[in-house]
């Protein structure tokens, strides 16, 4: 039920409450923790930061830690050039004529991002780092070949003491041995551990550093991407005494006369009523984990890697309290990506997204079950999901020979000589020695498949995709290998042993959400704020309606607009 508490006169009894605080944040990722800290830290609030699982850190914990932040300082001492301008102009050539309904969110964005990187630089642990990576379609007008896109530098789980076990694992196929994690901008020195004495000797520091940290914590405590940012968040929210909760749901909405005033939490089998004098932050993760929610939002619901406990709370809540939902947003409503499964006879099957890995270097294909391809597999994931479901595949492979697997990895199939045995034999990584046999191992035409590979190794030999052109794009030639010529993208399937993996379409994140303002505030049908209550991350309906012109549109809006709901929750 939802609690309200109408109607009160002098001969009533004020509402009881067990707690309380000035705001409540619903959710312990990026956007949850980057809220809290703002509120905290501008306003000298006394805020809550409830968590429903065991583990803080949200779908950020899982992600690559890359935020898409025009104009960052960080970029700026690097000698990178950019302006508000230019970076309006790229987003407005890409989203064309849907650009003007959503330009006073890019606004916003825009004058708020560089600030909150800056902010949370100066007042916390946070480390950004430039990345080396254009936006994705270096052809439009106000593009950026390099810095736009900041990531997260590596952080020492140990400052966090026995609090870092209760950071959420990262993805396990993008870790080894259970909880090791690798920078992203160190992912070349693993995947070729033998290849010089520099990357031999940083790969086995690593390896020790993780053995001893496995004695004493239990787990990896060098936590990178998102897993690094999510730590430094939660080191400052601790250091600023801000209420972290978990194994704490939230329950329901409390409203008075209209204003959310509080939230009903589940804590320690007992359901508390929680009073919020400014109001409620909902950042609980959208609902990629709701099968009835995904039926109805999304046009692909099959699988995800969001966690278990992102079943559409926040929208549930924004809806009970009188918010809007705005129009679906059909083939935009989530971050797609390719995934593929490794099923255990014991425990819950792993997802591993295909975002931007190996999927995008040269030596491999995706197929569909007729054994033909389909796409340009080293197009940006979000345009390579929407190729998917328009060719109405739910199922594809991907191809690849030895020399692919070794060099660059297959989904969990590490690259650099690492062990495969026991993905083969859990039928993850499906081998043969030829492509007919290969083909006949998965099921699809060996005929089929054996042509389209000729076909493809004559394109890769020539440097030249004559059927979806591959390797053409700035995604493709970013995300490919530059020792490979002409074509970064391209190169022959020919080395035998010859590998399959099974994929399928699924999603990282939905972006589909309640309706806000450039401040974060829920809004009703009429447009009017609902008061005292706030949605951000994956709970609010995204600022460009879902659309993904470069690397970090996600969790950047996520931590901007929690910024900005922070500042303004505290006026």
């Amino acid at each position: 039920m939802i609690y309200y508490y109408h109607d009160i006169d002098d001969k009533c009894q004020p509402p009881k409450y067990d707690e309380e605080y000035d705001v409540i944040v619903v959710g312990t990722g990026a956007a949850g923790l980057t809220a809290a800290l703002t509120a905290t830290l501008s306003g000298r609030q006394k805020v809550l930061v409830t968590e429903k699982t065991k583990w803080f850190g949200g779908t950020s914990a899982y992600s690559g830690g890359a935020l898409w932040v025009p104009m960052n300082h960080v970029a700026s001492a690097a000698g990178l050039k950019d302006s508000a301008g230019k970076a309006e102009l790229y987003l407005r050539n890409y989203l064309k004529e849907d650009y003007e309904d959503v330009k006073p969110m890019v606004s916003a964005y825009l004058e708020s991002a560089p600030a909150m990187v800056r902010f949370l630089e100066d007042n916390s642990a946070t480390k950004f780092v430039a990345a080396p990576t254009p936006d994705y379609y270096m052809e439009l007008e106000g593009a950026c070949k390099a810095g736009r896109t900041v990531l997260n530098a590596p952080y020492d789980g140990r400052r966090l003491r026995s609090m870092v076990k209760q950071i959420r694992y990262p993805l396990q196929g993008y870790c080894a041995f259970g909880s090791l994690q690798v920078d992203l901008l160190a992912l070349n020195t693993w995947r070729q551990p033998f290849r010089k004495w520099q990357n031999f000797s940083a790969v086995t520091k690593g390896v020790l550093r993780y053995a001893s940290d496995r004695v004493r914590w239990g787990k990896g405590t060098e936590l990178c991407n998102g897993n690094a940012l999510v730590g430094r968040l939660v080191e400052k929210a601790i250091q600023s005494g801000i209420q972290l909760w978990n194994n704490a749901p939230a329950v329901q909405p409390l409203l008075e006369k209209g204003r959310v005033v509080g939230m009903v939490i589940s804590k320690d089998g007992r359901e508390v009523k929680v009073r919020a004098r400014r109001g409620v932050i909902l950042a609980s993760g959208g609902f990629a984990r709701s099968s009835e929610l995904s039926r109805k939002y999304l046009s692909n619901p099959d699988w995800t890697i969001s966690p278990r406990g992102n079943v559409g709370d926040g929208m549930r809540f924004g809806l009970a309290s009188g918010g809007n939902l705005p129009a679906p947003l059909g083939e935009n409503a989530a971050l797609w990506s390719p995934i593929s499964i490794l099923r255990s006879p014991k425990g819950p099957a792993r997802s591993y997204p295909h975002f931007a890995t190996a999927i995008t270097k040269p030596g491999s294909i995706m197929v569909d079950s007729d054994g033909k391809r389909f796409a340009n597999e080293a197009a940006s994931y979000q345009d390579l999901g929407r190729a998917t479901h328009e060719a109405g595949i739910r199922v594809s492979y991907l191809i690849g020979d030895k020399r692919h697997l070794r060099n660059y990895g297959m989904g969990m199939a590490l690259p650099g000589g690492y062990p495969i045995k026991h993905l083969i034999k859990r039928g993850y990584l499906i081998t043969a020695s030829s492509i007919p046999a290969l083909a006949q191992r998965i099921g699809i035409d060996p005929t089929n498949l054996s042509a389209t590979i000729e076909r493809f190794n004559n394109f890769a030999r020539n440097g030249k995709d004559d059927d979806f052109g591959r390797g053409q794009g700035s995604f493709d030639q970013a995300y490919g290998d530059f020792e490979i010529k002409p074509n970064p993208s391209l190169a022959p399937i020919e080395k035998s042993p010859f590998y399959a993996l099974t994929l399928y379409s699924g999603n990282g994140i939905t972006m589909y959400g309640l309706d806000t303002n450039k401040d974060g505030q829920v809004l009703k049908a009429s447009g009017e704020p609902v008061p005292g209550l706030y949605a951000i991350g994956a709970d609010s309906n995204h600022f460009l309606k879902g659309r993904y012109p470069s690397g970090g549109l996600t969790l950047g809006p996520s931590m901007v607009f929690g910024y900005r709901a922070g500042l303004h929750i505290v006026k």
